[in-house]
């Protein structure tokens, strides 16, 4: 008996190259990784057994009769069970994808295969004695025995059962992945056909590497994703071995290690020596956990999964290698970063994304300062509840008349009445209760909703200047509070002109705070084109918190602005650093002479009011004269003229 065993060798040829191609894809594989990679040595193995079968059957007259029998026996036992194995690959991996209480389904699954292997195999050592499935006669030639095809009924039964169950999981599966799935048994049966309608050409093999090609082609590598720079898998990959890791309560310590200020290395010694620095990092990272994983999770941000036993060792030892200088090219620099630790399976909720947990904690980190080191704990959990309630109880604030306005009267140190006032945002919420606005104006940013609440502030504080007018008096300034996002939004000149003219408010009576950090990542074009647009109409701009670390004298001198406001911490850093006085008197002597008004805020003491007269100060704002008022109490206090000279409203 003769077979032409070419497509057998070449389909060894391709799970050799695809062998080849894989084994280092997955530093840190998954169970279905392993079966994958466990899938391609069993078929080369089974594909090389298929082969020395033919041979001792071909040379059965110099085969010892023993060997023949050995041999053959051993490919039908273990043969067809490879079919059985690349069953089992799909299965891991659409019970990775599907909910936990589904694994009953997988368990039924196996139990069915492998009942059916199991009962087949006793065939294989019964044929021993029957000869159900080969048989040798006296000269040790080999015969086909009545159930010879038995091995591929079961492979076509496996396949089918294998199909049902995934298919009644395929709404939790990669779409790729299924397509593959769903064309494996035509492939199977189709070859199956050929193989029965000729006997002689060896295609047992040939199905199978077919489906393992498509898998390996279509979908496992089209996971794998390698980074450029540091030729250590990117985000995705990070992404998805994480939430396989979080889906299956598996343990481990997860890393994020964000450099700190990365851009000024880069200005200073070059993108191309950034990149090195960034690399020479990441083979750190590997070296000093040489059992886990690193990935590039951003620009200058890179992500490690490590082994949770000795996770909390890990993260100490790389904390401390930043305390060393690097060297890239016989440049040395010292590096920083922050870094953000979470222990899987995070007990405080299994339920949550860790990818979501990650991200604020390295936010935390670098709020706090260079070089922190945080873990993910129930405190940040909770910021993060805190900030996804908040978010949702902002976007409904207007409507759910959730915001209010105060206004804080601001004072002439010459004449000691009120000059302006300055509206503030309030929110109180009936579920959150008071909400500061440091917490919710960031979040009002980050959510694209600035624009919206800036424009309910100022329609507010032009139909309170309406109803002022109304009554006969009198309408004061009032600044209202401007974020650096409403100078991208296109319309905003139009829709703060449309406002204040339909309540005819004078030109004058608004004006527009902007903080320093405005103009941080802002163009500057921009918003210079804003803001004379809006000076013509007889709107003025003040420069806000002046000196809270951002501070630049060419925004006072290339911007318009009418009026410098000192931030409160100039003024208390007074008392603590003597060498301050004369700084401040220094600085508002400048501002002075460049023709802008100064307001110092946070005045709250007697001591500090003389100092500020003392030095030449124009207006000062602080709770030793006010603090924000109500809306009827300001109006009420407008209406009574109780501003009286140096009178603090709080002491009346």
């Amino acid at each position: 008996m003769y077979w032409n065993a070419a497509p057998e060798m070449i389909s060894a040829l391709v799970i050799i190259v695809i062998l080849i191609n894989s084994r280092d894809a997955h530093a840190m594989p998954t169970t279905r990784d392993r079966m994958f990679t466990f899938t391609l040595y069993y078929s080369l193995f089974c594909f090389l057994l298929n082969f020395a079968s033919i041979q001792t059957v071909y040379h059965y007259l110099i085969v010892p009769r023993w060997v023949n029998m050995v041999v053959n026996t051993a490919y039908f036992a273990l043969y067809p069970p490879v079919t059985l194995v690349f069953i089992f690959y799909i299965l891991l991996y659409a019970f990775e994808q599907a909910p936990p209480e589904h694994r009953v389904r997988l368990k039924t699954t196996s139990a069915i295969i492998l009942g059916s292997t199991f009962v087949y195999e006793v065939i294989v050592v019964l044929n021993f004695t029957y000869g159900w499935l080969f048989y040798l006669d006296e000269t040790n030639k080999y015969f086909r025995g009545p159930i010879n095809r038995i091995s591929l009924i079961l492979a076509i039964f496996h396949i089918i059962v294998g199909l049902i169950t995934v298919f009644r999981e395929r709404q939790y599966l990669d779409r790729f992945f299924f397509k593959v799935v769903l064309w494996f048994p035509m492939i199977s049966l189709g070859i199956v056909i050929v193989q029965i309608l000729y006997l002689e050409i060896v295609l047992t093999g040939t199905a199978l590497a077919i489906a393992i090609l498509s898998v390996y082609l279509n979908f496992q590598t089209r996971r794998i994703s390698i980074d450029n720079l540091t030729q250590y898998p990117n985000r995705e990959s990070f992404v998805s071995n994480l939430e396989n890791l979080a889906h299956h309560n598996k343990k481990a310590m997860v890393m994020v290690v964000s450099l700190d200020n990365f851009k000024s290395v880069n200005d200073t010694f070059g993108q191309k020596r950034g990149d090195m620095f960034i690399k020479l990092v990441a083979d750190k990272l590997q070296e000093l956990c040489p059992k886990g994983q690193v990935y590039r999770y951003g620009g200058d941000e890179l992500g490690l999964i490590a082994d949770s036993v000795n996770g909390q060792s890990v993260v100490e030892r790389i904390a401390n290698q930043f305390t060393y200088q690097w060297k890239v090219e016989g440049v040395t620099t010292r590096l920083s970063a922050s870094i953000a630790t979470l222990e899987l399976p995070f007990r405080a909720d299994p339920s949550a994304d860790p990818i979501t947990l990650l991200d604020h904690t390295v936010r935390t980190a670098k709020n706090r300062g260079k070089g922190q080191t945080i873990n993910c704990d129930t405190m940040i959990l909770r910021t993060i509840r805190r900030k996804s309630q908040l978010s949702d109880r902002l976007l409904q604030a207007i409507a759910t008349d959730s915001l209010s306005l105060d206004y804080q009267p601001i004072f002439s140190l010459d004449s000691g009445n009120m000059e302006m006032a300055e509206a503030l945002l309030r929110m109180e919420d009936e579920q959150m209760g008071t909400i500061h606005p440091a917490e919710f104006i960031p979040l009002a940013e980050e959510l694209g909703i600035i624009g919206e609440l800036g424009r309910w502030v100022l329609e507010k504080v032009c139909i309170l200047l309406d109803e002022i007018r109304s009554k006969g008096r009198e309408m004061p300034v009032i600044s209202v509070n401007f974020s650096s996002l409403q100078f991208a939004d296109g319309n905003i000149v139009r829709d703060i002109l449309g406002i204040v003219s339909h309540y005819r408010i004078p030109a004058g009576t608004i004006n527009l705070e902007i903080t320093e950090s405005t103009f941080i990542g802002s163009s500057f074009h921009e918003a210079l084109s804003v803001m004379e647009s809006l000076i013509v109409h007889g709107i003025n701009f003040h420069l806000d918190d002046f000196g809270t670390g951002y501070s630049n004298l060419s925004y006072m001198v290339n911007l318009p602005f009418t009026c410098i406001k000192l931030d409160k911490s100039l003024l208390w850093d007074v008392q603590e650093h003597n060498r301050m006085h004369h700084f401040i008197e220094s600085l508002i002597k400048v501002v002075r002479q460049m023709d802008f008004r100064v307001i110092v805020e946070g005045v709250e003491n007697e001591q500090q009011v003389a100092y500020l007269r003392k030095i030449g100060c124009d207006m000062v704002q602080g709770y030793y004269f006010s603090p924000p008022l109500g809306r009827s109490d300001f109006i009420k206090i407008l209406e009574s003229k109780s501003f009286h000279p140096l009178s603090p409203i709080h002491r009346m």
